[in-house]
């Protein structure tokens, strides 16, 4: 990473990472903290807002550009955050795991949805979509207990229910 001081924040030049979210890009992850796309700017530039924003006030931003190559990078990063970094970890297949900042608890990420700990089985942990109870969504996930994906069972009666905007719910 290539990163230079400056007045009001932090001038780099490191290729951008995202995690997949209903919107496209989803949301961008710099140094374990992770981002919503709140403007575009001029010359294809974007404004990010940390995630915890709402939540715990956190002011930190970034802002990213379009490279030559068509890959996004990030060029200033400012402010500081208040506070730990979500605990988020990508395993297999697709599947992303934070812990809710309701419970505690983790939550999967599977295909735009959020699943929630059902029950354990032996080595297995299996995952029900967050919209059971509320809309009678019948999808289901099998992992093992490290985290790696088995199966998927059922369908959701439902639009996607992870997006950028709800993704500390």
């Amino acid at each position: 990473m290539v990163c230079l001081s400056r007045n009001n924040g932090v001038k780099c030049i490191v290729p951008a990472q995202f995690i997949p979210g209903r919107t496209g890009a989803g949301l961008l992850i710099l140094n374990g903290f992770t981002f919503y796309m709140k403007n575009h700017q001029a010359h294809g530039k974007k404004q990010w807002y940390c995630s915890s924003r709402d939540v715990h006030g956190c002011r930190a931003d970034v802002i990213t550009y379009k490279g030559t190559d068509g890959r996004d990078y990030i060029s200033i990063f400012r402010g500081r955050h208040i506070h730990e970094p979500p605990r988020l970890r990508q395993c297999h297949d697709g599947i992303y795991y934070l812990p809710s900042h309701r419970t505690g608890s983790m939550v999967l990420i599977y295909n735009d949805n959020k699943y929630w700990i059902n029950n354990r089985y032996q080595n297995t942990i299996n995952w029900t979509c967050r919209d059971r109870k509320r809309l009678g969504c019948n999808s289901c996930i099998q992992t093992t207990i490290e985290g790696r994906y088995i199966k998927h069972k059922g369908f959701h009666n439902h639009a996607d229910n992870y997006t950028k905007y709800n993704f500390n719910d």
